[in-house]
């Protein structure tokens, strides 16, 4: 009889070791056998209300099951990109006592679509009051993280110019209005920008202009507090700030999803049952798991990776954009070292048909790109296309500044944008115990102080982050369930 005990208590030793969720015990070996001698039998994927009957009749008398297990890291940010990076520094530093973890798949962080960006930044003409609290509130934190000696970001303010034909003058006319009376901007003529910036403005009798649809240029916004910033240096001063804060970066190591196990666990096959209440336990990196209490998914472009096979809608698509290096030699070093308004250096411009242009002195050279929709599938793709440069961004770059002639681009790279398409703003809510900061849609970089503030306070359920200056921002406004964002009419 003894000998028969021991198989039994042997075999169901052996069937629980298959389910580590739970803690078993001697008492629980003993409910189990002395149940039923033929309940070992039943222990098989096949017999699930057998073993949740067990499950159940042991739960009360056995202590020793744990319902959860014991989480390895309070918080989990998975994504190194400046906004993971900003939101893992606001989540230590005002919860010191949780430990705060960032995995990133790269060798380093800020370096996936964080690094492709151009680094622009705009200021003053925004419509939109969630775009330019966003977005204000972060510029002017870096500058005074600059002003105090804090880092050096070589923030150049060269402004902003954009180019307005009479479609596109007519459709902003109120807005440049507005912008102009409040002295945020100022409208320069098509003989000031040909005189001063060496522009071609007029496409009278042009066959090829009107075949691309090129329009003269009625007018140039110029916009001075506008400029663009060393990208890599912004994401140093938050990976220094997060190490000083205490937050640990593991690199190199890849997400390959989020573990979603029930809140209270018995122990049973195929857990997670519909039935059970659930949440994300943590993540599986490289095959290996990390146990979390909360996991902030700040992956970009990859989130619908993580999150469409759990059934969460993040409303967010990749889309490519491509930038192309063209060298400043001969009559292009002459248009890159121009000034004008009394020593200004080139502003950035962004013409109608979505081509803009980025001076770079320090690099001695021009970055140019052309903003592309219709025909641009959605997708993770990452390579550049010289032939796009050749097709799509010289022919119209040629015609507003013939300088261009014969330019090549001597090199180039791409990236993907989050976009969410519903308002181009960054999406921030909560599912279970999960926060996703994604859909930056190109201006994470520029508004990605607010975020991180915000991703905090969403993250532990406040009604109100506190941005930089004092500045109050309702957490809702950028969730799903009532999010209230406002339409942006100035888009460049």
């Amino acid at each position: 009889m003894l000998c028969h005990r021991s198989s039994q208590m042997a075999q169901a030793q052996g069937r629980l070791n298959q389910y580590p969720g739970c803690i078993h015990s001697p008492k629980l070996l003993h409910r189990l056998v002395y149940l039923d001698p033929v309940v070992v039998d039943y222990l098989q994927p096949v017999s699930t209300p057998f073993w949740l009957l067990i499950c159940l009749l042991i739960n009360p008398f056995c202590r020793e099951v744990s319902l959860f297990a014991v989480p390895d890291i309070d918080v989990v940010v998975v994504g190194g990109g400046i906004l993971g990076l900003a939101s893992a520094y606001y989540i230590k530093s005002l919860h010191r006592e949780l430990s705060v973890t960032v995995i990133e798949r790269g060798r380093d962080v800020g370096q996936g679509n964080t690094a492709k960006s151009v680094g622009g930044y705009r200021q003053g003409i925004f419509t939109s009051y969630v775009n330019r609290v966003l977005a204000e509130t972060t510029i002017q934190h870096l500058r005074e993280a600059e002003a105090s000696g804090e880092t050096s970001l070589n923030m150049r303010e060269v402004g902003y110019l954009i180019l307005l034909d009479e479609n596109r003058l007519k459709n902003v006319k109120t807005v440049v209005e507005t912008f102009l009376k409040e002295g945020k901007a100022v409208l320069l003529s098509p003989e000031t920008l040909s005189k001063t910036l060496h522009m071609r403005t007029d496409f009278t009798g042009d066959e090829e202009a009107m075949l691309m649809g090129l329009s003269n240029i009625k007018a140039g916004l110029f916009a001075p507090r506008c400029g663009f910033l060393d990208v890599e240096k912004v994401v140093n001063l938050y990976k220094k700030r997060c190490i000083e804060a205490g937050v640990e970066l593991i690199l190199g190591k890849r997400v390959e999803k989020l573990l979603l196990e029930p809140e209270n666990p018995l122990g049973i096959p195929r857990e997670p049952r519909a039935w059970q209440k659930v949440r994300v336990a943590g993540v599986v990196v490289d095959g290996e798991v990390i146990r979390a209490g909360k996991v902030v998914v700040a992956t970009g472009s990859w989130t619908p990776q993580l999150l469409d096979p759990l059934g969460v809608d993040c409303f967010v698509k990749a889309k490519k954009r491509q930038l192309f290096v063209v060298s400043a030699e001969g009559e292009l070093h002459k248009l890159l070292t121009n000034t004008w308004d009394g020593g200004r250096p080139m502003p950035m411009m962004f013409f109608p048909n979505g081509l803009y242009i980025v001076p770079r002195i320090s690099d001695k050279a021009f970055w140019v790109s052309l903003t592309d929709e219709f025909g641009r599938g959605f997708g993770l793709d990452d390579e550049p296309e010289p032939s796009y440069y050749i097709d799509n961004v010289y022919p119209p770059l040629v015609k507003y500044y013939p300088q261009f002639l014969n330019a090549r681009a001597s090199s180039m790279w791409a990236g993907t944008y989050s976009m969410n398409y519903l308002d181009g703003n960054p999406l921030i809510f909560r599912f279970l115990n999960c926060l996703v900061v994604t859909g930056a849609s190109g201006s994470g970089v520029m508004k990605s102080d607010a975020i991180g503030r915000i991703a905090e306070a969403a993250l532990f359920g406040k009604e109100y982050a506190i941005l930089h200056g004092g500045v109050k921002f309702e957490v809702s406004r950028l969730g799903v369930e009532n999010r209230r964002v406002d339409k942006e009419y100035f888009i460049l």
